[in-house]
């Protein structure tokens, strides 16, 4: 009995020492039969991923420059982007900053046969000239400037012989009036003292230009030569009644032309392009009247005239004629 009873024992024993190795080699053969399903279908999905035809491309939009860059034209190879710099306009409008004037040639005095000199009045108020009074570039805005930055020379008169400060012409412009001087504690007038305003540019409405007519021989012809410019202001009495015109300095024009050639003013009649102030004054584009022509006594048309206005106006027109007709009557034979 105890024989059998050992000997089952020990087959029982043994028995569940060999179950659990059993499963676990039945698991591992589960493990290897699921990779090697897995491979089996991976080569499956990649023959029928060769064996079908490749997607088609994403439909491209239509050019349309198609007809100019086609091998058919023939400008494929050539056509490309034109990165031109553009220009308003068909001219283009040229800068004058740092422009220098055109020298004016040297006359031989042996070679003048005809001479002449006038003053003319060139009047802001005429349409015709008011290029020289355009709101906020004026002449005389343009002027001062100069002056007070020592860019031109101001002379007391004509002749171009005495110099003036800028503070001077500031006070010739300046208007002025008597202010009463009173006491700070009873308020009584002690006196009257002379307060100058600031300088306005409007109250300029007229320029005075002095100029040379003479004929060369040498090259025959008439030639017109600015010599000196003028402001014009009107003086008043302290009523406020018109008493004259006073010129409150001279300008020497050949010192003036590298300023003048070098700033630009908008002229109405030719739009296309800009002039500059010594174009307008050498072309002469300008309306004038003629004051006064050089005379033994110095006298001033409206001298002679005091108060006819018409006979002003005629003796002025009878000198312009006689210019006129002197270059008319130069080459006639």
């Amino acid at each position: 009995m105890l024989v059998f009873l050992a000997v089952g024992a020990t087959s029982t024993y043994l028995e569940a020492q060999t179950s659990p190795k059993k499963k676990k080699k039945k698991k591992e053969n589960t493990v290897n039969q699921d990779s090697l399903r897995a491979a089996r279908t991976a080569d499956s999905l990649a023959q029928i991923a060769a064996a079908a035809p490749p997607p088609a491309p994403p439909a491209e939009e239509e050019n349309p420059f198609a007809d100019l860059v086609s091998d058919d034209t023939g400008f494929h190879a050539d056509f490309s982007l034109d990165s031109t710099k553009p220009v308003d306009g068909y001219y283009k409008q040229t800068n004058l900053r740092g422009a220098k004037p055109f020298a004016f040639p040297k006359e031989n005095k042996n070679n003048i046969k005809f001479y002449k000199r006038i003053w003319r009045e060139i009047d802001l108020t005429d349409s015709s000239n008011k290029i020289f009074a355009t709101p906020g570039e004026t002449l005389i805005s343009l002027i001062m400037d100069a002056l007070k930055y020592k860019k031109l020379i101001a002379y007391q008169d004509e002749g171009f012989k005495k110099q003036l400060s800028y503070a001077k012409v500031v006070k010739a412009f300046s208007d002025s009036a008597l202010v009463p001087v009173l006491d700070s504690i009873t308020g009584d007038v002690l006196g009257y003292k002379t307060v100058f305003n600031d300088f306005n540019p409007d109250s300029v409405t007229k320029f005075e230009i002095k100029e040379d007519i003479y004929f060369d021989k040498t090259r025959g012809r008439v030639i017109t030569q600015v010599i000196g410019l003028s402001p014009v202001i009107k003086l008043k009495s302290s009523q406020g009644d018109y008493i004259g015109d006073m010129h409150p300095f001279w300008l020497y024009y050949p010192q003036c032309r590298n300023l003048f050639a070098a700033r630009e003013v908008i002229d109405p009649q030719r739009d296309i392009y800009n002039e500059s102030y010594d174009d307008m004054f050498v072309q002469r584009r300008f309306v004038s009247r003629i004051v006064k022509e050089s005379n033994p006594a110095d006298l001033r048309i409206k001298d002679k005239y005091p108060s006819d206005l018409e006979r002003q106006k005629k003796e002025s027109d009878r000198i312009e004629r006689e210019i006129n007709n002197y270059k008319k009557n130069l080459w006639k034979y």
